[in-house]
């Protein structure tokens, strides 16, 4: 019986770093098979479950994928929309390490929190790491990676302050990873859903020489945060011209399917100042997942994938009461080389 998920998943030759940036909804979540000297290790990156949107059920996908064993699991900040489904997955497999940025949220996001902290107090104490924006470059398999945020005094200013104030700065501190590999060196920079305030005040200029990407992830699923607070602000764009990547993936559902109108007719306007069209994936658009490969010496190839979302996601009749998905799918592959939160005690 075929395996789409280790089919699709792990390359065929050792020594790729394959990135697929998995459709799930309204949320986010990528899979990172890293190269080691024995073969691959797997990371994830943030969860979600979006049934409403037919996105991936996850835990199926890594029931296929993994031997029982996740490797990494990294959480960029507590939000539903990027923990949603972790508790189905614990369920059925093993999570070796945790990295996240250690918020501690309140309100309505407490019930995926606490299920993520029951998870982090299960590991050994070395199998936990708290993220801290660093100069420092670090490695993990045969890939190297700069932790950019949060910053330490963003992390213990925020931890003292109260639910409200909390939940309103979660972005600000949230975690933001460049990962880096090939002789020509190709990176790739996921950002969650870091706002504005932790680019401009925290991030760019302390680390204008570690921002330069290939790939980025569109922040916040395409919101206009990135750039401004409100939509007739000025936009601030020295990240983006700092960052000066040449693919940009976006992260959402269709903007009639996204509960927050995402991604934003603004913030894709100033996007496409920076990228060619068809150099700009929107998962959403055909309900797909974006695979990107870069080889030892570094050459890169970013194509799209539909049969992990026809294998793998929601159908209509597992809506479990939710608004019922569209159910067509366009098929083929394209390849391309070149809160609302009730502030509440925390959690």
């Amino acid at each position: 019986m075929s395996n789409k998920a280790k089919e699709i998943l792990i390359p065929n030759e050792q020594g790729v770093f394959r990135v697929c940036f998995l459709y799930v909804g309204q949320g986010d979540a990528t899979l990172l098979s890293i190269p080691t000297d024995s073969g691959y290790q797997f990371m994830l990156i943030d969860a979600n479950k979006d049934k409403s949107a037919g996105g991936i059920d996850l835990s199926a996908l890594l029931q296929d994928l993994t031997d029982g064993t996740l490797h990494y699991f990294v959480n960029t900040h507590p939000h539903k929309d990027h923990l949603d489904g972790l508790k189905e997955i614990v369920e059925k497999i093993n999570i070796e390490e945790v990295w996240h940025s250690g918020h501690i949220p309140a309100g309505d996001h407490c019930e995926y929190y606490e299920h993520f902290k029951e998870i982090i107090d299960g590991l050994e104490a070395d199998k936990v790491k708290e993220l801290q924006g660093t100069r420092e470059e670090q490695t993990v398999g045969k890939v190297r990676y700069n932790v950019l945020s949060p910053a330490e005094y963003v992390k213990e200013e925020i931890s003292g302050e109260d639910a409200d104030t909390r939940n309103r700065r979660i972005h600000e501190h949230c975690a933001v990873i460049r990962f880096l590999y090939g002789e020509e060196e190709k990176q790739i920079l996921i950002t969650g859903d870091a706002d504005l305030v932790a680019w401009r005040d925290h991030i760019t200029n302390y680390h204008k020489d570690r921002l330069q990407s290939t790939v980025l992830s569109a922040v916040h699923h395409g919101s206009r945060t990135f750039f401004k607070n409100d939509k007739d602000d000025e936009p601030y764009l020295d990240h983006i011209k700092a960052i000066n990547a040449s693919y940009l993936v976006v992260s959402a559902p269709k903007q009639e399917e996204s509960k927050h109108d995402h991604p934003h007719d603004d913030a894709m306007e100033l996007y496409r100042e920076y990228f060619d069209e068809e150099a700009i994936f929107h998962l959403g658009e055909n309900r797909e997942c974006v695979i990107v490969d870069i080889y030892e010496n570094g050459d890169i190839l970013v194509r799209t994938d539909q049969e992990l979302v026809e294998t793998y996601g929601y159908k209509d009749n597992e809506d479990d009461g939710e608004k019922k998905s569209e159910s067509s799918l366009f098929g083929g592959v394209y390849v391309h080389t070149k809160l609302d939160t009730k502030p509440m005690g925390g959690c």
